[in-house]
């Protein structure tokens, strides 16, 4: 038995969900958003905020002053500066005694780090034997051993010594090796930072 579908014969334009473009009337709807008259007028109402006495032209031009009207924030005794305060004003004579009793600042510890004291302790023989080991086994005597055994800093063992060619090789070969398994992105950004310290040298 045949099944037979009724196809409506109404109009498209006149079908309740007409597509917006096949309209006459139709017009491109913005999609600025607008504000609301109720909270533009809220806005409004809330900057229209008259200026502080302070901020005003003083009537008496014949001094100066200075205008301190430090901006809102949670109230504390040291929001106003001494130098603001009235003379009979409590805060004076309680922020006197908190100055008294404070440590003095030659006992407080400093932020910077001390110093090392500069030590001029190594003889002509002590820096011949630094080259001797230093030349003879690179390997075994670093810059870092012979600090250590000489009890001074390594920029002073690479100051009065060099390596051995061989062991400059040998680092060579290992750079060589690490560089070789870097991929696009690590060997672009060492190429940048090359390029950067070539530019600090040019001033740019």
């Amino acid at each position: 038995m045949a099944t037979f579908i009724t196809v409506s014969r109404r109009p498209i334009m006149g079908m309740p969900f007409g597509i917006p473009f096949l309209l006459p009337s139709y017009e491109p709807v913005s999609l600025e958003s607008r504000r609301n008259q109720s909270s533009y007028r809220r806005t409004k109402q809330r900057l229209r905020i008259k200026p502080d006495a302070s901020f005003g032209l003083s009537s008496d031009k014949s001094h100066s002053h200075i205008v301190y009207n430090p901006p809102s924030s949670s109230p504390s005794v040291y929001h106003t500066p001494t130098k603001f305060l009235p003379a009979n004003d409590a805060r004076r004579s309680l922020r006197a005694d908190n100055y008294a009793n404070a440590p003095a600042v030659e006992e407080l510890p400093s932020v910077f780090k001390s110093e090392a004291e500069k030590k001029y302790h190594l003889t002509p023989s002590d820096v011949t034997e630094i080259r001797k080991l230093r030349l003879n086994d690179p390997m075994t005597w670093s810059r870092g051993k012979l600090a250590k055994r000489f009890d001074c800093s390594p920029l002073f063992i690479a100051q009065v010594c060099q390596t051995s060619p061989q062991k400059k090789e040998i680092q060579k070969q290992v750079l060589e090796a690490v560089q070789s398994r870097w991929g696009a992105k690590r060997r672009m950004a060492r190429e940048d930072r090359k390029l950067r310290k070539e530019s600090w040298g040019r001033d740019e």
